[in-house]
């Protein structure tokens, strides 16, 4: 009995030593690992407004994420925003006004579920009426809400769900350039099939899905004909032109795996490219997407369980401990799907658990900043120590310093992702802090005097997927990607921003997967330039603006 009690003795003090252990580098990390500085008048601050939605999570039924949209219903230019309701709670959407988001959800029809969760959300015009329609994913499967006029009719998207799956995550593109969207279905385990929360098992977790848009609202499952056949938890995936060849490659974050990064060959198949976190193992869940150094290639940034665990907790069943990475991820995009993990150059390896990441240039200097969600519901020392929630502005050096509570925008909330939109139309993005079984929080940026210029494009196939480019009278060229699904189970805006620090406008091209491009000449700076509808032979020229 005494040799029991002994036992039950060392199990029970080993047990407080790792809850001490995680407490107190938990609490720790709070501090920035960095002994970096920036300038004062690089720190863009904000003002927190109204917002009445708190999240309801059942931890019993539910995996511990949360949809949210930014979409623009009624086409006039500014981002209403989309957020997922728990288990048996409404989903809402809200419109920005007189300097607070108000709910609109029974003006444009928002259909009422019962007995799920929101999970993650998707936005495009699916049917090419001119509307922008709303993409949803939920435990029983996959709705699409379409838009009409700005009033929501659903539609239950058919397609094979197997017995171990929940749709979690959702990134949309025409990858065969029939003029259709596609998506890509991002799926994990159901939250009771579940075997711990860091089980690294080879074919843990079910079949993530490519799912081919037969032009009729129907869709076709092609996932193993094209080369993507992998049974591994997934949080999320990109479709994006990775090599700038013009055909939408595929970038997936499995979680307890590696990432993967594919190339589309133009036949309906992808090729696995190897990089720097090829048959390594960690926690991938959230993707930032961004040319961050302005080379014209696109990066990714990558969320981890970071500083927060131990490694011989977090590391699970993995026999090898040397192919375990718990750090913050960062690949910078060689050319060629080359990447080098830039994370300790760029001074970001070292933060702490972390969900949804966006990269934005939320100061308008040229330069995007990385926003990155923190805290998880399921974890219990973040009951007591709270992370802030990264907000790291970006140097002219390309290292990043993190400012979150200089910018007032602290989150002591269970985050999942960060979102970013113009809402009050000044030309400074703001921040909307997307969170579970908690307040979302709302910031609107106080700004600048800075420049910038932003392009609107339909949200369709044809443009999914484009590359534009602005060049600045100072000599700059900033790139962004026209995508879907950046952060996590969410969806960012439609509107691409720019910055521009002091520099005007000489010329703004936009380059379809389609081949051909759009030229605005010398168009004026702090605007929102429009492309008006006409044929997908598009001639460059000068066009238009707002």
């Amino acid at each position: 009995m005494s040799k029991v009690k002994k036992i039950l003795g060392g199990v029970l003090a080993l047990i407080v030593l790792i809850i001490i252990s995680v407490a107190v580098k938990f609490s720790t990390d709070r501090n920035n690992p960095y002994k970096n500085t920036i300038a004062e008048s690089l720190i863009p601050t904000f003002k927190e407004i109204p917002i009445d939605f708190t999240h309801q999570f059942n931890g019993t039924e539910s995996l511990p994420v949360t949809a949210s949209v930014l979409i623009d219903i009624d086409n006039d230019g500014v981002d209403e925003l989309f957020l997922g309701g728990g288990y048996n709670q409404q989903d809402e959407i809200f419109s920005y006004k007189a300097g607070k988001f108000v709910s609109i959800s029974k003006s444009v029809g928002l259909p009422i579920k019962e007995h799920s969760t929101t999970l993650s959300g998707a936005s495009t015009d699916l049917d090419n009426n001119g509307f922008t329609d709303l993409i949803l994913s939920r435990e029983d499967g996959i709705v699409i809400y379409y838009n009409t006029n700005g009033k929501f009719t659903p539609k239950i998207l058919e397609y094979d769900l197997a017995d171990n799956a929940t749709p979690l995550g959702l990134t949309l593109g025409d990858v065969n350039k029939d003029g259709f969207t596609d998506i890509f279905v991002a799926n994990y385990i159901r939250k009771k099939q579940m075997v711990g929360q860091n089980n690294f098992s080879e074919n843990y977790g079910p079949q993530s899905l490519l799912l081919i848009n037969n032009g009729d609202h129907t869709f076709k499952n092609t996932t193993i004909e094209a080369g993507l056949e992998y049974l591994h938890n997934t949080f999320m995936g990109i479709l994006i032109d990775i090599d700038n060849d013009t055909w939408l490659d595929l970038v997936i974050a499995y979680d307890t795996g590696e990432i993967r990064t594919y190339k589309n060959k133009g036949d309906g198949t992808f090729e696995k490219k190897e990089n720097p976190s090829t048959n390594t193992f960690g926690y991938p869940m959230g993707i930032a997407v961004g040319d961050y150094n302005n080379d014209g290639l696109v990066d990714f940034m990558f969320s981890n369980t970071g500083s927060t665990v131990p490694h011989f907790l977090a590391s699970g069943n993995i026999e090898d401990k040397s192919l375990f990475n718990s750090d913050w991820i960062f690949f910078e995009n060689k050319g060629h799907f080359v990447f080098e993990d830039v994370a300790e150059k760029t001074q970001i390896k070292d933060f702490e658990f972390s969900w949804g990441a966006v990269f934005a240039d939320m100061n308008n200097d040229g330069l995007q900043e990385l926003i990155v969600a923190e805290n998880y519901i399921d974890f219990p020392p973040h009951k007591v120590f709270k992370l802030p929630g990264r907000f790291l502005v970006q140097k002219e050096d390309h290292t990043f310093v993190s400012t979150e509570e200089k910018s007032g925008i602290v989150n002591p909330n269970y985050a999942i992702t960060p979102l970013v939109s113009d809402f009050n139309t000044d030309g400074y993005l703001d921040l909307v802090w997307v969170n579970i079984g908690s307040p979302v929080l709302a910031y609107i940026n106080k700004g600048g005097k800075n420049n910038f210029i932003k392009v609107k494009l339909d949200d369709n196939a044809k443009n999914l997927g484009a590359k534009v480019e602005v060049i600045t009278t100072g000599g700059k060229k900033i790139t962004e990607d026209f995508i879907v699904g950046e952060g996590l189970t969410s969806d960012q805006s439609a509107t691409l921003h720019f910055g521009l620090g002091k520099d005007q406008v000489q010329q703004v091209v936009v380059r379809y997967i389609g081949g051909s491009e759009y030229t605005f000449l010398a168009p004026k700076t702090n605007t929102l330039l429009t492309i008006p509808k006409v044929s997908d032979s598009i001639p460059t020229t000068n066009l238009s603006q707002e």
